[in-house]
């Protein structure tokens, strides 16, 4: 069904995922401090949920779709 599903083009035309991730993408300073401490204490944040590590992934992978669609992700995240 799900292979069906997504050959199908709306009205408008086919839609963009990566577009759609950037338009929503919003800054997080949570996530940014949760990077910041996974860059500079590895060993604190291998200790941590793999909720939250699984969010800083999802997080990241959103903002690097945002900036290569031309959002600015530094900072204000506009």
């Amino acid at each position: 069904m799900n292979e069906h599903l997504s050959r199908v083009e709306f009205l408008d035309g086919p839609r963009d995922k990566g577009q759609n991730s950037a338009d929503i993408w919003k800054r997080d300073e949570h996530m940014e401090k949760l990077a910041a401490l996974r860059d500079s204490h590895p060993d604190a944040f291998d200790r941590m949920g793999v909720t939250a590590r699984l969010s800083l992934g999802y997080y990241e992978n959103d903002k690097k779709i945002a900036a290569q669609h031309g959002r600015d992700v530094n900072k204000g995240g506009k």
